[in-house]
Parts: structure tokens; sequence; C-alpha cells
């Protein structure tokens, strides 16, 4: 009878429709692993995935439903930091977020999700697909300088606005990307999602 089950599970599983909130199983996952992947709680998984009856004999090719974007998942981390995060110019990337400049604080952020990036909004600008302003969406890099050197990064959150960390005066605030500095010195975006 557990077989039957098993296979009803997988059947029904399988037959979901896919999008980018749905995990497939692999071999080796867990609930616990999947969650942990997906920056979500191992109590939130449990109740988007009511259909999995014995989360703890996942099926390879099973599909999970993670709930959440990756994108709405980075945005939402950034903003929680607001208030709490301190700017600090060459910060030990062990301190981010809560001390952080604005590379280590977005290299933060994104490792949280799976996403590795390197140190510097430099280094950070060479990574991922380049993009124009019209091309951003939630999630995407931004990178700000003059003459076409990049001294700062931020996250595009969407509707116009960014979230960054840029500087000590202001630590991590959210930004119209059309205000006067933001505009002027906007250079390119990046997509590493």
């Amino acid at each position: 009878m557990k077989k039957i089950i098993l296979l009803f599970t997988l059947a029904l599983s399988l037959a979901m429709p896919l999008s980018s909130l749905a995990y497939t199983v692999k071999p080796g996952d867990t609930m616990y692993t999947i969650a942990k992947r997906h920056g979500i709680t191992f109590s939130q998984i449990l109740k988007l995935n009511p259909q999995i009856k014995d989360p703890s004999n996942l099926i390879p090719g099973q599909h999970v439903n993670t709930g959440y974007e990756k994108a709405e998942l980075i945005i939402d981390y950034a903003v929680s930091t607001q208030g709490k995060t301190q700017y600090v110019y060459g910060a030990d990337p062990a301190k981010a977020p809560w001390i952080s400049d604005c590379s280590s604080w977005t290299q933060f952020i994104y490792k949280r999700y799976g996403i590795s990036l390197p140190r510097t909004s430099v280094q950070q600008s060479k990574v991922g697909t380049p993009l124009t302003f019209q091309q951003l969406r939630k999630g995407d890099l931004m990178f700000f300088g003059t003459n076409g050197r990049v001294t700062h990064v931020g996250i595009y959150m969407g509707n116009g606005y960014y979230i960054s960390n840029l500087n000590p005066t202001k630590d991590v605030q959210i930004y119209s990307v059309y205000e006067s500095w933001s505009y002027r010195t906007f250079l390119w975006g990046s997509r590493v999602l």
C-alpha cells in the first residue's frame, strides 16, 4: 500500500505545473536542505507543501513548492538590514551584513541565497549578464560610478527603485533610480540570478 501511495504522490507532483517556485527533488535532498537553499524556514516549506505527507521521504523527480521567487527573497532580506547595518568602507566581509560596505553587503545577501559574488563592486560588475537600464528586473545588480569606473553597487527592487548600502551617513536605504545622483552615475546592471 505504501508503494501505491508513493507512486500516486510522485505522479501527482509530476503533474503539477512547473514554475520558478517549484523545485525538482534530486537524490539526497531533504526538505530541510531545500528550504535552506531557498532561504526559507523548514516550517514555511512544510506549510507550502501539504501534498507531501512524509517530508522525510522525498522522491527524486518530485516537485516541491518553494513559494518564493529568489529575487523577492533577496530584496526582502536587503530591506530587513535597514537601520541595522553600519557602512564601513573596506569592511571585513566576515562582519557583513551588519558592518559592511556596498559590495560586502551585496556579496553577503546574494550568498545567503546560493549566489557567489566576488568581494568588490568592480569585480562584481564583471560577473553575470550585462544589462541596460531598460532591461533591469528585480534582483539585478546596479553599478554606479564616474568616467566608466565602477565605484558603487546596489540591488534593483523594481518600479524604479533600488536599495543599497551607500555611505557612512546613509547606510542602507532605498533610492529612486531617477534621483539626481543615481541617474547621473548609473553605468549598467548585471543579472546574476
